[in-house]
């Protein structure tokens, strides 16, 4: 068995209270208009939505009877077509374990508490069955819990590294064979999805690119009859310029410096990928194999959607015929009432329908922060989309959102093609005015930069969206390293 030690790789450098990317240096020779251009956006602040009421069952949420599960459950199985896990992985494994980076700088009385409680059960955690018989022998000894911590998060004197790992390669599950990571669930689930097997395409680091092969590799030899698997890299170009207090971009040794401009930069990656259907979900959500019928029935579900609806789209289109329209409308309820009196138009109805469409899941909302579905005004019409809380303000939208009943859980299976079998460009149906204006610490101080459009709010703006109500026990995503000991992520 590999032990954690063997999947160390160099500490990212945590110049940000909250961890997410390193700060880039670029040359001040940069281009001044997109300079300028941040500027402007960041002066006028995030752009905001009007929303006119969440979506709820019945009013632009689908809760399916048991029959029609299995109808699309069977309709999936039908798919010929390639079919490729999006899953962006480039989050730090370092969020997980906060609390004990905390109680190292800043000694708080409920963070020792939660400190203790996980020195106390740290041999139930997969990361400490797949030590080393050194490293757990060392972990035994320390008498005071500051070394102790350092050696699990470090990776420096033999440490452990815990804190310089992707997440997607912290060990997530415990099973009699040995442990798996998030990565290596993901890739396992999948593998189990459909008959014809899957593709994935997982978004990383670049700094990682090794630690990421040797897994994959490893997993290889063992499970030879797994498809494509493909890495990428959030493109440099799309970072964003950051700026202090006085919007003054911040600069060091006559370059200035970028960061990571948020996941909706990752449109390119995703309008990379060829396979026609796609399933898009976050790397911590993950059940235990023992656990995970629920999410691949999920998935069966959502994909099974999208291929029915579709097929009728393309029956429409072809006969461009209002009233199988409005039978379809009724049947799925894709389009307002307004989208569907223009498409009495002919051209209006070629329009509404040819776009990219995506079937997501939604779970009942247990106060999770996040954005929801929502019906919203634009244009003079009222169209669906995923709401995030920074694009709301005032008293009265604000009391809109916070009464949603579902939550966005990032499980979402699209469809990219056109009604003749040709690949869209994606950043056609992107609305780049929704962007976000994001606001963080950096050595002490407030620093502001903008972030694209997110990857399911303002990058697909223009798509077609259809909401189907899950069950909350195909969410369960790791958080905080106490989730891996939640029921999800225990063998049965």
């Amino acid at each position: 068995m590999n032990s954690l030690k063997s999947l160390c790789i160099p500490s990212i450098i945590n110049i940000f209270e909250e961890d997410i990317h390193t700060l880039k240096i670029v040359p001040l020779n940069h281009s001044h208009s997109e300079l300028k251009a941040q500027k402007e956006k960041i002066t006028s602040g995030s752009p905001k939505l009007k929303i006119i009421a969440p979506c709820k069952i019945d009013m632009g949420i689908l809760r399916l009877t048991g029959s029609l599960e299995k109808h699309y459950e069977h309709q999936f199985d039908k798919i010929q077509s390639g079919i490729c896990f999006f899953v962006p992985a480039s989050g730090s494994g370092s969020r997980m374990f906060d609390f004990l980076q905390t109680e190292l700088n800043e000694p708080v009385i409920e963070r020792r508490l939660k400190t203790q409680d996980f020195l106390e059960r740290i041999r139930d955690f997969a990361f400490y069955l797949n030590l080393q018989d050194a490293q757990k022998e060392k972990l035994n000894r320390f008498t005071d819990s500051e070394h102790l911590i350092d050696f699990l998060l470090k990776s420096k004197n033999d440490g452990v590294g815990l804190q310089s790992m992707p997440k997607a390669l912290v060990p997530f599950h415990s099973y009699a064979q040995g442990i798996r990571s998030a990565f290596i669930e993901h890739l396992s689930q999948g593998f189990l999805l459909h008959k014809n097997g899957v593709n994935f395409h997982f978004t990383i680091q670049q700094m990682h690119q090794d630690a990421f092969k040797r897994a994959l590799l490893d997993y290889k030899i063992k499970n030879k009859q797994l498809k494509d698997v493909v890495f990428s890299f959030q493109d440099p170009d799309t970072d964003a310029f950051v700026f202090d207090k006085d919007l003054e971009p911040l600069s060091v040794n006559d370059s200035f410096l970028r960061r990571p401009s948020g996941h909706g930069a990752l449109l390119e990656n995703l309008n990379s990928i060829k396979d026609q259907y796609i399933l898009i979900k976050n790397i911590d959500n993950v059940q235990h194999n023992d656990k995970a019928a629920s999410g691949l029935k999920v998935w069966k579900i959502l994909c099974g959607i999208l291929h029915s609806a579709k097929q009728e789209l393309v029956r429409i289109s072809d006969t461009s015929d209002y009233n199988s329209l409005l039978n379809f409308n009724e049947q799925y309820g894709l389009f307002s009432k307004g989208q569907m009196e223009e498409a009495q138009d002919e051209n209006e109805l070629q329009k509404l329908i040819n776009r990219p469409l995506r079937i997501c899941g939604m779970v009942l909302n247990e106060g999770k922060a996040g954005g929801g579905p929502f019906l919203v005004e634009h244009e003079g019409s009222t169209i669906k989309q995923i709401v995030e809380g920074v694009q709301v303000t005032g008293e009265e939208q604000s009391k809109v959102f916070e009464s949603s009943s579902h939550f966005n859980p990032v499980m979402m299976a699209i469809d990219t093609f056109d009604m003749n079998s040709n690949k869209f460009d994606l950043k056609d149906f992107s609305n780049e005015e929704q962007y976000f204006v994001v606001e963080k610490n950096y050595n002490g101080q407030k620093i502001k930069f903008v972030e694209h459009p997110g990857l399911w709010n303002g990058s697909m703006f223009h798509w077609n969206t259809l909401f189907i109500e899950i069950p909350s026990s195909s969410f369960t995503p790791v958080k905080t390293v106490f989730d891996l000991l939640k029921e999800p992520h225990l063998s049965s």
